[in-house]
């Protein structure tokens, strides 16, 4: 090719086409957008829920069978405010020797400030007693333990009043 064959005229530099910087504006806006985004997920990661996953798992599947034990045993425990403490009765189908405490904990589902721990010290016989207080409205995850750890009871239970019964329920 001969460059006199070429039109001749005003040709402009690349640079200077709009329609180029349009084209090239789309990718680089794509590209700067993603790498924001991958700082972003990166800066704020969750963390994983339990580090420890696999102990975690194993710790819940001894927990189901402490709570199928106290289903064979057929533990029973009854709550009552009395006064300001709180008085238990422990009962067994089985006849289990009485632990030295009970530990319990009635967690609210929604409102942490609301949960209420207690430690029952025994004092005879089946009877428990510790200082605190009842919650008297609303539904509860209960969960007791006895020294030892070898039963557990679980059950979600309705507050109503100044009594709980968790475990096995009495037939009529």
């Amino acid at each position: 090719m001969n460059p006199d064959s070429l039109p001749q005229g005003d040709e402009l530099p690349w640079y200077r086409y709009p329609f180029l910087w349009l084209a090239i504006l789309l990718p680089a806006t794509s590209v700067v957008g993603g790498l924001t985004l991958l700082y972003i997920a990166i800066v704020n990661a969750d963390t994983p829920v339990v580090d420890e996953w696999y102990k975690e798992g194993r710790a819940i599947n001894r927990s189901v069978e402490q709570e199928r034990l106290a289903a064979r045993l057929g533990i029973r425990l009854e709550l009552a405010q009395v006064g300001a403490g709180i008085q238990a009765r422990l009962s067994s189908e089985a006849g289990i020797p009485m632990p030295d405490t009970l530990n319990i904990s009635l967690r609210h589902p929604t409102l942490p400030e609301r949960d209420v721990t207690l430690a029952l010290e025994h004092i005879e016989g089946t009877l428990y007693r510790s200082d605190g207080t009842l919650p008297h409205d609303g539904r509860r995850a209960a969960t007791v333990t006895a020294s030892g750890d070898h039963w557990r009871l679980y059950q979600t239970v309705m507050a109503q009043g100044d009594n709980l019964i968790l475990g096995k329920t009495a037939t009529p």
